[in-house]
This record gives structure tokens, C-alpha cells and sequence, in this order.
């Protein structure tokens, strides 16, 4: 019998622990998300037609938040997609043009009318979305995935357009969209104001979902060093090492 006692056992298995925790913890939001997600959407599609800033969440909910949920929860027979490869950079630009040119005044008035139009601007935004996230979280088998290094300048260029629109939100000294000039106020908030805060929702939680993800690829770099810093005491003989 082998009994093991060392300084670094305890902290494998709680990386061990931790890693099971987190990969359940991955499904179970995917899960959820599946299940819940439609019922959830249908409860918002009333209130974007008074607030600009609550359609501002939406998109963003659709395109930073829903798309990496779905990737982390793909099942375990899906994950021969991982073979497909997609392009960094054509992810990224194709996520961010798709993102400004449906905010181009025209064209976010012509969604709000029409709603089979709508419903096509929200689905662009999940597809362009799972598209922009596929790179860093679903790297091709057969190809090495981005370093670390790359992983954390494609998240902090993509950041760029989010942040100019968020600003022009923020700045501009008139309401952009018309339609939400007219609208019934259900706040306090005057279409301005309104406009203002949908600049900040873009503008500051957009930045904070890319931030929140480069600090999870630092983490996950980290629990991969110590990881490989414990094999060679692991292997190695030890004084706690007892045979019985």
C-alpha cells in the first residue's frame, strides 16, 4: 500500500477540484441558458421599445455574453466542432462591423419598425458573436490555439469599437434615434439622459466583459504553471513518501 503525503498533494487535488467544479459549472450555465434564455428574452422584448438603454443590455447580453455561455456549454458529442478553424483577425473585424453598422442611426430605426428585421439584427449579433468568442474558447485540434499574449490583444482591440461607440452615446448633445424620442417615458430618464445611459452600458460594461475574460486567461495561465511546477515533485521520490 502507498500512502503519499507531500507539500504539493493537497494542492493538486484542490486544482483537481477546482478545474471539475468549474467544468460543471460551465455546463450547468449552458444548460440553464438553453432553457431559460428564450423565456427570459421574451420578458425584455416589451421594454426595448421605451428604453434605448435597455436595448443597449441586450446586445450586449447577445453578443459578449450568451455566445461564450453557449460555447462552454457545448456537450461533450459536439466537441469534434473544435476541428473548425476560425481566423482571429476575421472574427474580429466581421464581430465589430457587425456590431457598429447596425447601430448606424438608419438602420437601428429601420430595426425598431420592422420587426422581422429586428429579429435578424439580434440573430446577427448571437452568430457574430459565437464567431468572435470561437478563437479563444474553442481553439482547432489540430492547430495551436492563440498564446496567451495573443488571446489578451485580440479581447483589448475588440474593446476599441464598443468604446468609440459607447462615447459617441455618451457626447453626443442630441437623442441619435428618433424613435426613442417619441416614446412613452416608463422613467424618469428623458430620451438624453436615457441615450447617456446606454453609452455607459456600452461604453463600461462592454470593456468590463473583455477585462473579466483576460483575467480568467491569466488565471487559467497561472493554475497551469503551478500545475506544471508540482509534476516533478510529484513523480519524484520524497522522505514522506511510506511503503507498507
Amino acid at each position: 500500500m502507498d500512502l503519499v503525503v507531500g507539500p504539493h498533494g493537497g494542492r493538486r487535488h484542490d486544482r483537481a477540484g477546482r478545474r471539475l467544479l468549474l467544468a460543471d459549472s460551465r455546463r450547468r450555465a449552458g444548460d440553464g441558458l438553453v432553457s431559460s434564455g428564450p423565456r427570459l428574452l421574451r420578458r425584455w422584448l416589451g421594454g426595448d421599445r421605451y428604453l434605448f438603454s435597455l436595448h443597449m443590455l441586450q446586445h450586449l447580453l447577445l453578443a459578449m455574453v450568451v455566445p461564450p455561455l453557449l460555447l462552454l456549454g457545448l456537450p461533450a458529442q459536439w466537441r469534434a466542432f473544435d476541428r473548425v478553424h476560425v481566423s482571429p483577425l476575421a472574427a474580429n473585424v466581421v464581430f465589430n462591423v457587425v456590431l457598429a453598422v447596425w447601430h448606424l442611426p438608419f438602420l437601428y430605426e429601420a430595426t425598431l419598425r420592422n420587426q422581422p428585421l429586428h429579429v435578424l439584427e439580434h440573430l446577427s449579433f448571437l452568430a457574430a458573436g459565437m464567431l468572435f468568442w470561437w478563437p479563444v474558447l474553442v481553439p482547432a485540434a489540430e492547430r495551436a490555439g492563440m498564446s496567451v499574449i495573443g488571446k489578451i490583444a485580440y479581447l483589448g482591440f475588440a474593446g476599441v469599437p464598443p468604446t468609440i461607440l459607447g462615447l459617441a452615446f455618451i457626447l453626443s448633445p442630441t437623442v441619435l434615434y428618433p424613435f426613442y424620442a417619441a416614446a412613452p417615458r416608463v422613467t424618469p430618464l428623458s430620451p438624453l439622459d436615457d441615450q447617456l445611459v446606454a453609452g455607459l452600458v456600452m461604453f463600461g460594461l462592454g470593456n468590463l466583459i473583455y477585462f473579466v475574460a483576460i483575467w480568467i486567461i491569466f488565471f487559467s495561465l497561472d493554475d497551469k504553471r503551478a500545475t506544471a511546477g508540482d509534476q516533478p515533485a510529484a513523480t519524484a521520490q520524497s522522505p514522506a513518501t511510506m511503503r507498507r
